[in-house]
């Protein structure tokens, strides 16, 4: 998110230094996911086994993002087996936030970074994605105007964006994040959107929504995997050509 806020004051006139952190865990964290090295800061404390390294992609670095996600998130030692076509959908599924970006929000550019936590008591994996385009919000409001739709507050155009076939794209739409929503939510983990003034968080089968009291220009999406999770994931379609035959016996 600070990557992209320090674009935002740029492009808006601004001039921004990166000095040095008044406290040294920050810098810390900064230099470790590569943050500062972004920055052309020279850094000696990177840390790949914790940290996925911040990284920002341009509209045409559409690949370069499918491979991050692959390399940083999909293909993690600790990230829930699962068989190819999972990783692959998983991956177009999140590639659907670049997509959505870059086309809905007009987006110049997308960030990203991400952290492991094996210390806390379910070890978990967060990957956050933010881009300062239209807002989810904008997006669906001047969609129900288009079609003559009753409107909609901020956290209710992001449950509207998230199901399943929803799309503000005069084409139908693809899997979008209810896939991911769906995977969460058997991998015990959580999703959350801020978008607009809009918070919308899902947790335990649990949606929980709110106004927040500034309205912020860009959108955040922060997945967080639960790494302690031995299930082995396959899409529905995969079921009859994984079962072994003495299975049954």
């Amino acid at each position: 998110m600070l990557g992209a806020l320090i674009d935002l004051l740029i492009e808006e006139g601004y001039q921004v230094w990166i000095t040095k952190p008044l406290y040294t865990g920050v810098r810390r964290i900064l230099s470790r996911n590569q943050f500062l090295k972004a920055f052309l800061i020279d850094t000696s404390n990177e840390d790949k086994e914790k940290f996925i390294p911040y990284r920002k992609f341009s509209q045409t670095e559409s690949d370069d993002f499918k491979k991050y996600i692959d390399d940083e998130l999909i293909s993690k030692q600790k990230f829930p087996k699962h068989t190819e076509l999972v990783g692959r959908n998983i991956n177009e599924s999140i590639f659907e936030i670049y997509v959505n970006a870059i086309t809905h929000g007009n987006s110049k550019s997308v960030y990203c970074c991400g952290e492991y936590k094996p210390e806390v008591e379910i070890p978990r994996l967060d990957v956050t994605i933010v881009d300062c385009g239209n807002t989810i919000y904008k997006n669906v409001c001047d969609y129900c105007a288009r079609k003559g739709l009753d409107s909609l507050n901020s956290f209710e155009a992001i449950e509207w964006a998230i199901q399943e076939g929803n799309t503000t794209k005069e084409s139908t739409g693809g899997l979008g994040l209810s896939l991911i929503k769906d995977f969460i939510d058997l991998n015990k983990g959580l999703l959350q959107i801020i978008s607009s003034n809009g918070f919308w968080e899902y947790e335990n089968g649990k949606v929980n929504s709110k106004f927040m009291e500034n309205i912020f220009p860009c959108t955040i999406v922060n997945m967080e995997f639960n790494f302690n999770d031995d299930k082995f994931y396959y899409m529905s379609e995969e079921k009859e050509a994984l079962l072994d035959p003495n299975d049954l016996l």
